[in-house]
């Protein structure tokens, strides 16, 4: 499935505001499913996008797939779209299955954002040292202590993590992060993101963020950056348990307005 995130309150249902697992759930409702509730492979913040983005729900529906995918997207909002649905064996689960997650930040650094792509950058207007900012990119690779790059929920948990690919793409006026990785704390990508173009204006230097990776949490309080940037963009499931039966299939047009 996608959604745009814009008008959402990110994936978890909660009491106030619209999320993603709450309208697949109504949805399914509509469809006939009652019992457990449908369970994400990510945890998204208010106002981040998904290009891509895998759910379960143990499901009471007694209905041929296509008829699911149809009835799915039909009780669903525009700006959230199921894509394909999949029998899959009871031992298949959407967030601990899963083997990988890539992210993309899209920062728009000069002159007029084209309406369209407005809902889905940050701008940022001023220099920026593109160097300074891919050095502190090769500082999140590996395995490091990321609880000074998370909120207070974030460091409830076991806050160590492997980023397998942190980098800068340059395609004009835009600056396009590249981020991947086993699992993520909350918010970990957008401080992330924080700490390279604080890198990248002057004020957080390389050694700074190394500190902060080595479990240091006294140093510069370390900004996220806005929601709206955000994309998951890609989810995988290696090893997992195959489907058994597939209705529906991903577009043949790139599925983000930013992809490449």
């Amino acid at each position: 499935m996608a959604f745009v995130g814009t008008d959402l309150a990110g994936w978890q249902a909660q009491a106030r505001g619209t999320t993603v697992q709450g309208l697949v759930d109504e949805a399914l409702k509509a469809i006939g499913h009652r019992g457990a509730r449908v369970v994400g492979c990510s945890r998204t913040d208010a106002g981040v996008h998904a290009r891509l983005f895998t759910a379960h729900v143990d499901a009471s529906i007694d209905r041929p797939l296509e008829a699911v995918l149809k009835g799915l997207n039909a009780n669903l909002p525009p700006q959230v779209r199921v894509y394909r649905v999949h029998r899959v064996p009871g031992t298949f689960h959407a967030r601990y299955s899963c083997s990988g997650k890539s992210y993309r930040y899209h920062l728009f650094t000069a002159g007029v954002v084209p309406p369209h792509l407005a809902p889905y950058v940050w701008v940022w207007q001023g220099p920026l040292d593109g160097p300074a900012m891919e050095r502190a990119a090769q500082a999140f690779v590996g395995e490091h202590d990321f609880g000074a790059l998370t909120t207070r929920e974030g460091r409830e948990r076991n806050t160590h993590r492997s980023v397998t690919q942190c980098g800068w793409e340059r395609r004009g006026s835009l600056l396009v992060l590249h981020v991947a990785g086993p699992s993520f704390l909350h918010r970990m990508v957008r401080c992330m993101g924080g700490a390279m173009v604080a890198a990248g204006t002057g004020r957080l230097v390389t050694e700074e963020i190394q500190r902060a990776l080595a479990g240091d949490l006294s140093g510069p309080q370390i900004p996220a950056l806005p929601a709206q940037g955000l994309a998951l963009w890609e989810v995988r499931f290696e090893g997992a348990p195959a489907p058994t039966e597939t209705a529906g299939a991903l577009p043949d047009i790139p599925l983000f307005p930013l992809e490449a």
